[in-house]
């Protein structure tokens, strides 16, 4: 079984909305795995029904990163199986947006006041998966899953974000989308 984490960007206004208060070319976060039960490539992700499991190819994208670790990511999808189902952490998303203005602003990086306790966005999902692999790198054991973006550098943000960390970490690398982009 393989496991990639990927991200991505749609052009819902919502994506476009992400991207744009981001700076960023993707606004999405997801798991990516090949399943030989169901056949060919799944993606676990968080959207408005919650953490669910569709085929990959049914992701919502125009453009996608996919990227490949070192280390066996297999070990994060038994140990974040109770999140499958919890809900999407739209006030959440607000309280990003309030964190970022407060950065921006005031130069002040300040704890998401809106993040709700057992819901999720996207980055903070991958986050939370990433943060239970066995060996993974410290720089990303370190971050607070609830203020991490999908993409952005961290001197705009004033957090790091994913697509910064995993171009940055040793033994991950950005590999082809292997179910394909159309």
């Amino acid at each position: 079984m393989s496991v990639l984490v990927c991200l991505s960007a749609s052009n819902k206004w919502y994506g476009k909305a992400i991207r744009k208060l981001t700076r960023s070319n993707v606004n999405h976060a997801f798991i990516a795995y090949t399943s030989q039960e169901w056949g060919g490539w799944w993606a676990v992700q968080i959207d408005e029904r919650g953490v669910v499991k569709i085929p990959a190819e049914k992701v919502e994208y125009d453009y996608v990163e996919c990227y490949d670790f070192d280390v066996d990511l297999r070990a994060a999808m038994i140990a974040t199986r109770s999140l499958y189902g919890e809900d999407y952490d739209w006030e959440g998303i607000a309280g990003f947006l309030i964190k970022l203005i407060a950065w921006r602003v005031w130069g002040r990086n300040i704890v998401n006041p809106l993040h709700k306790t057992g819901d999720l966005f996207c980055s903070e999902f991958v986050t939370t998966f990433l943060q239970q692999v066995p060996d993974m790198d410290e720089a990303i054991m370190k971050l607070n899953p609830s203020s991490v973006a999908p993409g952005g550098t961290p001197d705009f943000l004033g957090t790091s974000s994913l697509q910064w960390e995993l171009q940055h970490l040793a033994g991950v690398e950005r590999v082809e989308c292997p179910w394909g982009t159309e």
